[in-house]
């Protein structure tokens, strides 16, 4: 399988440097039909989309694509997570959020012409992604207004996720404030579950910086969210159990 580090060895990801087998594309076409941002668009842009992805693995810790990095297409999430850093003026890059399975990322140079990338997006665990390289896509955007409108749809998504982070951020309870932190981090809400059966990749450390919080606070939260039951947590890795009650948790300081 195609690996992010490869397609940059090869000349970047719209070099189309790698195919894999039928089998696999055929496996991540029928899990993005199913879930997410492809699986909401009308069936001939879907199909279109899924004849030009390019199947990848991007391993754990590997940059996906980085701030003024050359611009590229767009990436679908197959499994696993993908961290999204952002920075201001004021501010170092930091981790704010994790995408998961179904979603799609990496559309500002498709619909802006812009020549570089604007965020840092990196692997936090082994992850399976596919690839629609930039070329082609643009040549079906200045063709096509009915595709042109599914991917800015893309960009709604995303200011959704953004007052999202935003509105947890300012809840003022850091337990209350890890627990909406987590539900949105690993999709629970959604209903995705990891493949792994003690759940995702998400460090401690990790977990504080999107929550804003110690790492202190972060391990004495969980210890009491297992403790009652709604995850599971071992090195490095969480499990959400009783998605319900760490919902109902998070809502009840409002």
């Amino acid at each position: 399988m195609m690996s992010a580090h490869d397609t940059r060895i090869a000349g970047g990801p719209d070099s189309g440097a790698a195919a894999l087998p039928e089998a696999w594309r055929d496996h991540c076409a029928a899990m993005l039909r199913a879930r997410g941002w492809l699986a909401g668009q009308p069936e001939r842009f879907r199909e279109q989309i899924l004849r030009m992805i390019v199947p990848m693995h991007a391993p754990r810790s590997m940059p996906v694509f980085s701030v003024d990095g050359p611009a590229g297409g767009i990436y679908g999430i197959v499994s696993g997570g993908i961290g999204i850093e952002g920075s201001g003026p004021y501010n170092v890059p930091r981790l704010g959020h994790i995408l998961r399975a179904g979603s799609w990322f990496g559309h500002g140079p498709a619909m802006s012409g812009r020549d570089h990338r604007v965020q840092n997006m990196r692997a936090m665990e082994d992850s399976e992604l596919v690839y629609v390289p930039l070329a082609p896509l643009r040549a079906l955007l200045e063709t096509d207004a009915q595709a042109a409108r599914c991917v800015g749809t893309i960009a709604d998504g995303g200011n959704i996720l953004g007052t999202r982070v935003i509105s947890d951020l300012l809840i003022p309870s850091v337990p209350h404030r890890i627990a909406a932190v987590l539900l949105r981090v690993t999709g629970a809400e959604e209903g995705i579950e990891p493949h792994h059966p003690e759940g995702f990749i998400i460090s401690q450390s990790d977990l504080g910086e999107m929550a804003n919080v110690s790492r202190s606070n972060v391990n004495r939260v969980l210890g009491d969210f297992a403790r009652a039951g709604w995850i599971t947590k071992h090195y490095n890795r969480l499990r959400i159990r009783d998605t319900a009650a760490l919902q109902g948790f998070a809502a009840s300081q409002v």
